[in-house]
């Protein structure tokens, strides 16, 4: 096992960068390791600011092209079929399972809209059919006025919303597929 004395005497024979890579990547270091580099870095007298903000060399940097797939939005055929829900249930049916959805591709857009209208669909499929049964009332209308809701909030809010979190993990340096 690893005490603090060993890491203080192996983080001073480290140079500033590498130090500076260790508290950027949290996740992979224990907390005493990063506490220690932590106080290296202050007897150093490396500025708190520049702690801060450093950015890992070792970050997720796609390339151009891996990041322009994860902005690809849902064709409307697309929000539609999703939006049946009876079509995409009985797509993964039947799909292999090398083909699980459009993550795999690097969709990640078209896979959370995917899932976002599949969730709609099957709601106001819901409250169609409990307002058909109360009040007698179309459950076609219910539903199809359901998907028109739907669409007008996911381009108002909702696709924004998603595009924001997926440009900000980027930034982050972190893999938006992972979860």
């Amino acid at each position: 096992m690893v005490d603090r004395e060993s890491l203080q005497e192996k983080y001073a024979a480290l140079n500033t960068a590498d130090l500076l890579e260790i508290t950027s990547n949290k996740p992979n270091y224990t907390e005493l390791a990063v506490a220690v580099a932590l106080e290296e870095l202050k007897k150093r007298n490396v500025p708190e600011a520049e702690i801060k903000s450093y950015v890992s060399v070792l970050a997720y940097k796609p390339d151009q092209k891996t990041i322009d797939k994860y902005f690809v939005d849902l064709n409307i055929f697309q929000k539609l079929l999703n939006y049946s829900v009876i079509i995409p249930l009985i797509k993964r049916r039947f799909r292999s399972s090398d083909d699980v959805s459009f993550l795999m591709d690097g969709y990640l857009l078209k896979e959370q809209q995917a899932n976002y209208y599949v969730v709609a669909g099957v709601i106001f499929a819901i409250i169609g059919a409990i307002l058909s049964n109360v009040y007698n009332s179309s459950f076609l209308i219910v539903w199809l006025s359901g998907l028109v809701i739907s669409f007008l909030f996911d381009v108002g809010y909702n696709k924004n919303r998603q595009i924001d979190q997926i440009q900000e993990k980027i930034d982050q340096g972190t893999d938006p597929l992972e979860f």
